[in-house]
């Protein structure tokens, strides 16, 4: 009997086989896209899953007050936290610790890397990640000074075939014995660890409530309730460094942060990476949806729509003998079928596309991390329920035809199906319409970051790193570098600082005016610059002066910008100029600066002070005059540098890529947005397409009895097509709303943003009205063109 229903629904398919083709190709599309984001979000939602305890495992969170407001959110603490944790609380298994130190050079047997990825670390730090040993013993590997551990990939690097244990790397100048050597870390970590080093000796490092560079992590006891634990944490701070201005609104704050959640839902100061965006990976999920909704509605739409082509094949049946339980198996099957041949293209186009789609995302995207993390059953139950909601209504439609009425022809019963179909047409083009609105909003989010006026020059600038371990002569060798690259006309302007924009300044000092008693001290991010800076980046003066050679004080003087001027409780940039603050040191400030973009327009403006430390030469910023003979002018570059500073990696960067990097994550989302909104609008129209075949078919009488009595071609048209285009009109102001809303908590991650566009509600409706259009028309005018005496003798 099973074996005659599916011979009966395999020859069914294949008698109509443009739905057949139609329905199968819809819904393959619809299930490729969806398992493809469904790939991406998985990866993004999977962060830090693969520790043991993960569910047990918190990041301490650092939250500072100044003058009762919060002046930050850091993703690292005071370095003393950890031990004190570990003795006060008994909740706590064990703590951790990681410095990370940005990027210095390590070297063996004379060859030179630069290293951007390595951090100091606590021994305890294998207690509480899941790090797989190769060789060694992580009970100890990181326990005596000056020791490192490394990934196989790094090892490899320096070591080649040969093996790796107890040879010594050189970290700047210093030695480090090599203890144990473990399995590459997983992407989906927040934490990228090619090396590790044995934890920093120095007594800051261990005791400072006030240092707070360092990443601490806990775990807890698997019985501890983390909301009861973080009350008990909050004022750990004040115990042990009281701070004598706490009623004055000034404390830090400690609270927990789920290791699983740093990823998403983490943006704070000092991350260690760029996050991804949790409601980004919403919106994906809820596309994902739409599309697969949107394909299994087409089998819907087109299943009955040919109700009246298979009623006298259910009246027949059922007059045979049939049951309707049996023709509702049959129809389910049908169902079935279609969906499994619709999963097996799916596949396939999963596999051709893969390559392209983890170069759009940047992940590491595969079929496998699905049996990785137990997927397939929930991925096969959704499969399974589509499949039946999508059949089920067909099927109990189809099979409740009265066998009577329907061999009589008479079948005017499909109202209520006719309107099902038009409601699910509007909610295909509701989604494709929003999708449309959002793709286009995502882009002029980015080109409106990416064309703001940041407040310095990026154009044709490139930046060289400095060297890490400067010592008493680097002053005069970076003065002789300039002059070589200057006199040799490789550039048109050279200089140096601490950081460069689009680099997270992490050296923050606590700053007091002098010159009023009340005054209390908040918080300024702090660079190194030379006299040539402003010049070289062309950032304004807004009030005083810049550092100039002609006074031998600037090593005391100070500039900041206009944000410092307003929080340090300046009525005016002018007012600023000549008033001396306490900062480590007393500094004069001579200057004030407009306000530039150090970082992406995520955030905002920093309070900032720049100080006058030339032999803080972390960066080198050449100005090019132009970009022409680009690889003979970086050869000579190369030469100089080498030459001055040999045994120092060249390592280069454009300014204007390098800060375009911050919008890495958006980008991707919109290229993601845009490739699927395309899609849904495909599967949407494919089955529009073969809606308005079929309902040209069903009026083909109708079309030739009007062509007789003198309708025009376009009247026709005119009439085929109206019924649908007022159905997308309908989505469309449906959707308006929707899109709307969704944008507005999109770019509520922004500290600079647009408006939603008013103009990409328009533009979306008359893509949407111009693509439906033309779908329709396509058999509209064929309809409309057909000889009547044709049409009627059909009949």
């Amino acid at each position: 009997m099973l074996r005659n229903y599916f011979k009966i629904a395999w020859r069914n398919l294949l008698k109509n086989r443009p739905f057949f083709l139609i329905n199968t190709l819809g819904l393959a599309v619809g299930m490729a896209s969806c398992l493809l984001i469904l790939q991406y979000v998985t990866f993004e939602r999977s962060y830090d899953d693969f520790h043991p305890d993960a569910q047990n495992i918190y990041r301490i969170e650092l939250d500072s007050y100044q003058n009762g407001k919060l002046a930050f959110k850091s993703a690292t603490s005071f370095p003393a936290i950890a031990p004190a944790l570990k003795k006060d609380f008994p909740e706590v298994l064990e703590t951790a610790r990681l410095y990370d130190a940005q990027t210095d050079v390590v070297t063996y047997n004379n060859v030179h890397y630069r290293e951007d990825n390595y951090s100091f670390a606590d021994n305890s730090v294998f207690k509480i990640f899941k790090i797989d040993f190769l060789s060694g013993n992580p009970a100890t590997a990181l326990s005596d000074k000056h020791t490192v551990v490394m990934s196989e990939t790094t090892a490899r690097k320096y070591f080649g075939n040969q093996n790796p244990m107890g040879k010594t790397l050189l970290l700047g100048r210093e030695p480090y014995l090599v203890k144990g050597v473990y399995k590459d870390y997983p992407k989906n970590s927040h934490l990228e660890l090619d090396l590790l080093f044995s934890y920093r000796t120095e007594p800051e490092a261990q005791t400072s409530w006030g240092w707070y560079d360092f990443y601490t992590y806990v775990k807890l006891k698997p019985s501890t309730n983390p909301d009861q634990f973080q009350a008990k944490i909050t004022d750990l701070v004040q115990k042990y460094n009281p701070s004598p201005n706490r009623t004055a609104g000034m404390h830090n704050d400690l609270l927990l942060q789920p290791l699983r959640d740093i990823h998403l839902y983490s943006n704070l100061n000092q991350e260690a990476e760029v996050n991804g965006n949790g409601k980004s990976v919403t919106v994906l999920s809820i596309i994902a949806l739409f599309i697969l909704v949107i394909a299994w509605v087409n089998y819907i739409n087109l299943a009955t729509a040919r109700a009246m082509d298979r009623a006298k094949e259910v009246g027949i049946r059922k007059v045979a003998g049939a049951e309707r339980s049996q023709l509702i198996i049959q129809f389910l099957l049908e169902s079935l079928i279609l969906n499994l041949l619709a999963v097996a293209v799916a596949l396939v186009i999963i596999q051709v596309s893969a390559p392209y789609f983890n170069n759009l995302t940047g992940r590491p995207l595969s079929l496998t991390q699905w049996l990785q993390q137990d997927l397939w059953l929930p991925a096969i139950g959704v499969f399974l329920i589509g499949t039946l909601l999508s059949g089920l209504y067909p099927a109990f439609l189809l099979s409740s035809f009265q066998p009577i009425t329907v061999l009589k022809g008479k079948l005017s019963s499909l109202t209520g199906g006719l309107s099902l179909r038009q409601s699910l047409i509007v909610f295909q083009f509701v989604s494709s319409v929003v999708l449309i609105i959002g793709t286009i909003t995502v882009y002029q989010q980015l080109r409106y970051m990416q064309d703001q006026d940041l407040g310095f020059s990026v154009t044709n600038k490139l930046i060289l790193r400095g060297i890490s371990n400067a010592d008493s002569t680097y002053e005069a060798k970076v003065n002789a570098f300039k002059q070589e690259l200057v006199g040799a006309n490789l550039v048109k302007k050279v200089t140096t600082s601490a950081y460069v924009p689009g680099i997270e300044i992490l050296w923050t000092r606590d700053a007091r005016r002098l010159d009023r008693t009340d005054a209390v001290a908040n918080t300024l991010y702090n660079t190194a610059i030379d006299y040539t800076f402003l010049d070289a980046y062309d950032i304004k003066l807004v009030a005083g002066r810049n550092f100039n050679r002609t006074f031998g004080t600037d090593r005391h003087n100070a500039l900041i910008n206009e944000t410092a001027v307003k929080l340090l409780g300046f009525d005016s940039p002018a007012e600023a100029v000549g008033k001396r603050v306490n900062s480590g040191d007393t500094l004069l400030i001579v200057g004030v600066v407009k306000d530039y973009h150090q970082q992406g327009l995520q955030k905002g403006h920093w309070p900032m002070l720049m100080r006058f430390i030339p032999d803080d030469a972390r960066f080198f910023s050449l100005q090019l005059a132009s970009t022409d003979e680009l690889d003979n002018k970086l050869a000579n570059i190369k030469a100089k540098y080498d030459q001055i500073f040999p045994g120092n990696p060249f390592d280069y960067f454009f300014l204007d890529t390098f800060f375009n990097e911050q919008y890495k994550a958006e980008q991707q989302f919109g290229r993601v947005c845009s490739l699927f909104a395309g899609l849904a609008i495909f599967i949407a129209c494919l089955g529009l397409f073969a809606l308005a075949t079929f309902i040209a078919k069903q009026r083909t009488k109708e079309i030739g009895i009007r062509k007789v009595l003198g309708a025009s071609v376009p009247s026709l048209i005119n009439l085929l097509s109206q019924d649908f285009l007022k159905l997308v009109i309908v989505a469309i102001l449906l959707a308006a709303p929707l899109a709307w809303f969704a944008m507005n908590r999109w770019l509520e991650d922004f500290a600079y943003h647009i408006a939603v566009p008013w103009w990409s509600f328009v533009l979306a409706g008359f893509l949407a009205m111009g693509i439906a259009f033309l779908t329709v028309s396509f058999q509209s005018i064929k309809a409309a063109l057909m000889n009547p005496v044709k049409s009627l003798r059909s009949e």
